[in-house]
Protein backbone atom coordinates (compact mmCIF):
# COMPACT_ATOMS: atom_id res chain seq x y z
CA UNK A 1 0.00 0.00 0.00
CA UNK A 2 1.32 3.44 -0.93
CA UNK A 3 1.88 6.06 1.77
CA UNK A 4 -1.27 8.09 2.23
CA UNK A 5 -3.54 5.44 0.70
CA UNK A 6 -5.47 5.08 3.97
CA UNK A 7 -6.35 8.75 3.66
CA UNK A 8 -7.52 8.18 0.08
CA UNK A 9 -9.48 5.04 1.02
CA UNK A 10 -11.55 7.10 3.46
CA UNK A 11 -12.69 9.32 0.58
CA UNK A 12 -13.81 6.47 -1.68
CA UNK A 13 -17.14 4.70 -1.86
CA UNK A 14 -17.01 0.95 -1.08
CA UNK A 15 -17.54 -0.05 -4.74
CA UNK A 16 -15.36 2.70 -6.25
CA UNK A 17 -12.29 1.46 -8.16
CA UNK A 18 -8.99 3.37 -8.30
CA UNK A 19 -7.46 3.52 -11.79
CA UNK A 20 -4.57 5.94 -11.23
CA UNK A 21 -2.55 7.28 -8.31
CA UNK A 22 0.05 9.82 -9.37
CA UNK A 23 1.78 13.01 -8.35
CA UNK A 24 3.28 15.83 -10.35
CA UNK A 25 6.30 15.10 -12.52
CA UNK A 26 9.63 15.29 -10.72
CA UNK A 27 10.58 18.25 -12.92
CA UNK A 28 8.76 20.49 -10.42
CA UNK A 29 11.63 19.83 -8.01
CA UNK A 30 14.33 20.95 -10.47
CA UNK A 31 14.26 24.69 -9.72
CA UNK A 32 14.13 24.30 -5.90
CA UNK A 33 17.13 21.95 -6.02
CA UNK A 34 19.06 24.26 -8.37
CA UNK A 35 18.31 27.28 -6.19
CA UNK A 36 19.46 25.39 -3.09
CA UNK A 37 22.65 24.28 -4.84
CA UNK A 38 23.43 27.86 -5.83
CA UNK A 39 22.79 29.14 -2.29
CA UNK A 40 24.93 26.34 -0.82
CA UNK A 41 27.79 27.08 -3.23
CA UNK A 42 27.68 30.81 -2.47
CA UNK A 43 27.45 30.18 1.28
CA UNK A 44 30.41 27.79 1.14
CA UNK A 45 32.47 30.29 -0.87
CA UNK A 46 31.57 33.07 1.57
CA UNK A 47 32.46 30.89 4.58
CA UNK A 48 35.80 29.91 3.06
CA UNK A 49 36.58 33.52 2.19
CA UNK A 50 35.59 34.72 5.69
CA UNK A 51 37.63 31.98 7.37
CA UNK A 52 40.73 33.07 5.48
CA UNK A 53 40.53 36.71 6.58
CA UNK A 54 43.32 38.09 8.72
CA UNK A 55 41.04 38.93 11.65
CA UNK A 56 40.55 37.53 15.13
CA UNK A 57 38.74 34.19 15.20
CA UNK A 58 35.68 35.59 16.98
CA UNK A 59 35.12 38.16 14.22
CA UNK A 60 35.71 35.60 11.43
CA UNK A 61 33.11 33.36 13.01
CA UNK A 62 30.23 35.82 12.44
CA UNK A 63 30.20 35.68 8.60
CA UNK A 64 30.84 31.91 8.71
CA UNK A 65 27.78 31.44 10.94
CA UNK A 66 25.72 33.73 8.69
CA UNK A 67 26.71 31.64 5.65
CA UNK A 68 25.86 28.47 7.56
CA UNK A 69 22.41 29.83 8.47
CA UNK A 70 21.75 30.66 4.80
CA UNK A 71 22.76 27.13 3.83
CA UNK A 72 20.49 25.58 6.48
CA UNK A 73 17.61 27.80 5.32
CA UNK A 74 18.09 26.66 1.72
CA UNK A 75 18.11 23.00 2.77
CA UNK A 76 14.97 23.46 4.88
CA UNK A 77 13.21 25.12 1.92
CA UNK A 78 14.09 22.15 -0.33
CA UNK A 79 12.86 19.71 2.32
CA UNK A 80 9.56 21.63 2.58
CA UNK A 81 9.09 21.63 -1.22
CA UNK A 82 9.82 17.90 -1.48
CA UNK A 83 7.45 17.12 1.41
CA UNK A 84 4.69 19.18 -0.24
CA UNK A 85 5.31 17.41 -3.55
CA UNK A 86 5.19 14.04 -1.78
CA UNK A 87 1.88 14.82 -0.04
CA UNK A 88 -0.01 16.01 -3.16
CA UNK A 89 -1.54 12.99 -4.88
CA UNK A 90 -3.83 12.83 -7.91
CA UNK A 91 -6.27 9.92 -7.81
CA UNK A 92 -8.56 8.93 -10.68
CA UNK A 93 -11.32 6.47 -9.94
CA UNK A 94 -14.12 5.14 -12.10
CA UNK A 95 -16.36 7.98 -10.82
CA UNK A 96 -14.19 11.03 -10.10
CA UNK A 97 -10.80 12.67 -10.00
CA UNK A 98 -9.41 13.71 -6.61
CA UNK A 99 -6.45 15.81 -5.56
CA UNK A 100 -5.47 14.93 -2.01
CA UNK A 101 -3.03 17.33 -0.37
CA UNK A 102 -1.64 17.83 3.08
CA UNK A 103 -0.44 15.84 6.02
CA UNK A 104 -2.12 16.52 9.35
CA UNK A 105 -4.67 18.94 7.89
CA UNK A 106 -5.45 17.05 4.72
CA UNK A 107 -7.56 18.61 1.98
CA UNK A 108 -9.23 17.04 -1.00
CA UNK A 109 -10.53 18.57 -4.22
CA UNK A 110 -12.96 16.42 -6.19
CA UNK A 111 -14.29 16.59 -9.76
CA UNK A 112 -16.91 14.02 -10.79
CA UNK A 113 -16.07 12.48 -14.15
CA UNK A 114 -19.62 13.03 -15.37
CA UNK A 115 -19.11 16.81 -14.94
CA UNK A 116 -16.19 16.85 -17.39
CA UNK A 117 -17.34 17.99 -20.81
CA UNK A 118 -14.18 18.00 -22.88
CA UNK A 119 -10.54 17.18 -22.25
CA UNK A 120 -7.31 18.27 -23.95
CA UNK A 121 -3.58 18.10 -23.25
CA UNK A 122 -1.29 21.13 -23.09
CA UNK A 123 2.45 20.58 -22.93
CA UNK A 124 5.37 22.92 -23.49
CA UNK A 125 8.22 21.82 -25.75
CA UNK A 126 10.23 20.57 -22.77
CA UNK A 127 7.14 18.75 -21.54
CA UNK A 128 6.77 16.88 -24.81
CA UNK A 129 10.40 15.73 -24.57
CA UNK A 130 10.28 14.84 -20.85
CA UNK A 131 6.67 13.54 -20.91
CA UNK A 132 4.88 16.06 -18.72
CA UNK A 133 2.11 18.55 -19.23
CA UNK A 134 -1.31 19.60 -18.10
CA UNK A 135 -4.77 18.27 -18.80
CA UNK A 136 -7.33 20.97 -19.56
CA UNK A 137 -10.87 19.96 -18.68
CA UNK A 138 -14.15 21.70 -19.36
CA UNK A 139 -16.74 21.60 -16.57
CA UNK A 140 -19.94 23.64 -16.33
CA UNK A 141 -18.94 25.95 -19.16
CA UNK A 142 -15.50 26.68 -17.68
CA UNK A 143 -12.13 25.47 -18.91
CA UNK A 144 -9.01 25.03 -16.83
CA UNK A 145 -6.17 22.77 -15.86
CA UNK A 146 -7.27 19.76 -13.84
CA UNK A 147 -6.71 20.97 -10.26
CA UNK A 148 -4.26 23.56 -11.61
CA UNK A 149 -1.60 20.87 -12.17
CA UNK A 150 0.68 21.94 -15.04
CA UNK A 151 3.28 19.19 -14.86
CA UNK A 152 1.57 15.82 -14.70
CA UNK A 153 3.57 12.81 -15.90
CA UNK A 154 2.34 11.35 -19.19
CA UNK A 155 -0.68 13.62 -19.71
CA UNK A 156 -1.62 11.71 -22.87
CA UNK A 157 -2.20 8.55 -20.84
CA UNK A 158 -4.28 10.51 -18.32
CA UNK A 159 -6.32 11.95 -21.19
CA UNK A 160 -6.93 8.45 -22.54
CA UNK A 161 -7.92 7.21 -19.10
CA UNK A 162 -10.39 10.06 -18.58
CA UNK A 163 -11.92 9.56 -22.03
CA UNK A 164 -12.13 5.79 -21.54
CA UNK A 165 -13.79 6.16 -18.16
CA UNK A 166 -16.23 8.72 -19.59
CA UNK A 167 -17.18 6.26 -22.36
CA UNK A 168 -17.55 3.46 -19.83
CA UNK A 169 -19.90 5.59 -17.71
CA UNK A 170 -21.99 6.47 -20.77
CA UNK A 171 -22.34 2.77 -21.60
CA UNK A 172 -23.67 1.98 -18.12
CA UNK A 173 -25.97 5.02 -17.96
CA UNK A 174 -29.53 4.48 -19.27
CA UNK A 175 -30.29 6.40 -22.44
CA UNK A 176 -33.72 7.33 -21.17
CA UNK A 177 -35.30 7.71 -17.77
CA UNK A 178 -38.85 6.61 -17.07
CA UNK A 179 -41.30 9.33 -16.09
CA UNK A 180 -41.80 9.79 -12.38
CA UNK A 181 -45.13 8.70 -10.96
CA UNK A 182 -45.76 11.98 -9.16
CA UNK A 183 -45.00 15.17 -11.06
CA UNK A 184 -42.84 17.75 -9.40
CA UNK A 185 -44.82 20.76 -8.09
CA UNK A 186 -44.58 23.96 -10.09
CA UNK A 187 -43.10 26.98 -8.39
Amino acid sequence: MLPGMAQIDRLLAPDERVHLVSREHGIVLLWPFLRAAIVLALAAAAAIAAAGLDLPAAIRLVPVLAAASLAVGALLRVARVVARWQRRVLVVTDRRALLVAGGMGARAAIVPLQAIGHVEVVAPAAGRVLHYGGVVVGTDGRRGLLFGLRRLPDPDLLLGLLLGLAEEREDTRPRWAPATLTPAPLR
